[in-house]
């Protein structure tokens, strides 16, 4: 453990006075996680990774921060901790929540156990009985049931809205002993009257959208339209932000992702992310950032089939060939355009039947972005593709259809028209359309 990092001082974000804080630990490449099968005591229990995010472990609470969401537990109010028997994750109990946590690398779960079993006043359970170092139950044995949960927290790291109309999806078990095999048809996507808002906030309004299968459709608008919320609804990614509510359906060959009956780990292995700003496990190899979606989803699969994927996924990710000599040197030490295209490949691991990618170029040189675009418009033959990009010409170059987003003067976000790609740009509709396909606004 960094020694410095004990003794330095580590002052809480909300602005208040409280005392300054003892930092334990910083712990990057982990993830938030939910656990989707059953209570978090049991063995079988198996969780999801909602986001990647560095950990941070003081005297007064356990943090998640990835830059632009935060979670945080504070100690003095952790009912107790659950460490899993056969995985990496940890889930924080506080009153009215127990199924969120944190994943760790393989190499730092021991450290992190220690300082999460040494905070005062921590009640310290195992998925094998054990509590607080006590010696493991029989195996015929079921686990000490919780004592019952007070009111709920209203600080809680996982707030849901009141809006009676929003959908609020029950997560499902998954259990999954081998890799997903391939399947046999392109999905199409289907936004059906979609609605979002952050808190009060309205900020998409009934938007309707077919995203046909093996297509690739570009989101286009002005900054603060919905795009980016409506991309994250297509992966039931809003529902993880706190205060973010939604309404309406998204179908995928026609189910309706967000129906109680269908498994929220389903929806994020069929429907994969990029994010705008590359974020691979920076300390993590080459080799393990690919399979990395496997230990999150609880995918067991050979040492044969890991190397299988690895080349595959990395070889329709543009890579294979600038890293095939170099699979366990860390992923941080790539360029950024390598970085993206080995997120790229991470999102492929588990064969997913649409990727979703929110401006993946933006902060790359032009020789990573027509990398990046060759690799799109290579994809497509086998996975569906929506993206969101603020570039024109990329839009141009590598989309089938596009959809207009646009929110004036304080109105939620809409789709003004959406078509076929060289339609919308050599004769649109919309004289709104026009403008901004021509650089006249936004």
């Amino acid at each position: 453990m960094n020694t410095d990092l004990q003794n330095a001082s580590w002052m809480p974000r909300t602005g208040d006075h409280t005392p300054a804080e003892i930092c334990l630990g910083v712990f990057s490449d982990a993830a938030v996680v939910q656990v989707v099968t059953g209570g978090a005591m049991d063995v079988g229990a198996e969780v999801s990774a909602l986001h990647l995010a560095t950990v941070t472990v003081s005297t007064q609470r356990i943090s998640a921060i990835d830059g632009e969401f935060e979670w945080s537990w504070l100690v003095e109010e952790l009912v107790g901790v659950v460490h899993s028997a056969h995985g990496a994750w940890t889930v924080f109990e506080v009153p009215g929540i127990s199924d969120f946590g944190v994943t760790l690398p393989d190499d730092r779960v021991d450290e992190f156990r220690h300082l999460i079993d040494n905070l005062p006043g921590v009640r310290v359970r195992h998925q094998d009985g054990r509590v607080d170092g006590a010696a493991p139950m029989l195996p015929e044995l079921a686990p000490p049931p919780l004592a019952p949960l007070p009111a709920p927290f209203a600080s809680a790291p996982f707030v849901s809205a009141p809006e009676p109309t929003i959908v609020h999806p029950v997560a499902q078990p998954i259990v999954q002993s081998a890799p997903p095999a391939a399947l046999n048809a392109l999905a199409g996507l289907h936004a059906r009257n979609i609605s979002a808002w952050f808190g009060t906030h309205n900020v998409l309004d009934r938007v309707s959208l077919d995203m046909p299968a093996g297509k690739v459709t570009a989101l286009i608008g002005p900054s603060g339209c919905g795009k980016s919320t409506f991309l994250r609804i297509l992966n039931r990614m809003h529902e993880m932000i706190p205060s973010a509510s939604m309404a309406g359906h998204v179908l995928l060959d026609g189910h309706d992702i967000y129906d109680p009956e269908r498994k929220l780990t389903d929806a994020r292995r069929e429907i994969g992310m990029v994010f705008q700003k590359p974020n691979p496990f920076p300390a993590m190899s080459i080799y393990d950032n690919v399979l990395a979606s496997f230990r999150l989803t609880g995918v067991k699969a050979s040492q044969s089939v890991k190397d299988e994927t690895v080349e595959s996924c990395l070889t329709k990710g543009g890579l294979w060939n600038e890293v095939k000599d170099r699979l366990r040197q860390p992923g941080g030490g790539l360029s950024g355009g390598q970085q993206q295209r080995l997120c790229i490949a991470r999102a492929l691991a588990i064969k997913p039947r649409v990727l979703l990618m929110d401006e993946p170029c933006s902060a790359l040189d032009p020789t990573s972005t027509r990398r990046i675009e060759e690799t799109i418009i290579d994809l497509a033959a086998e996975v569906t593709i929506v993206i969101v990009t603020h570039n024109m010409q990329q839009a141009a170059r590598v989309s089938d259809q596009c959809a207009f987003f646009l929110a004036e003067q304080g109105t939620p976000g809409v789709i003004v028209e959406h078509g076929p790609t060289d339609a919308m740009f050599a004769s649109p509709q919309d004289p709104r359309t026009l403008d901004y396909v021509n650089g006249r606004f936004g």
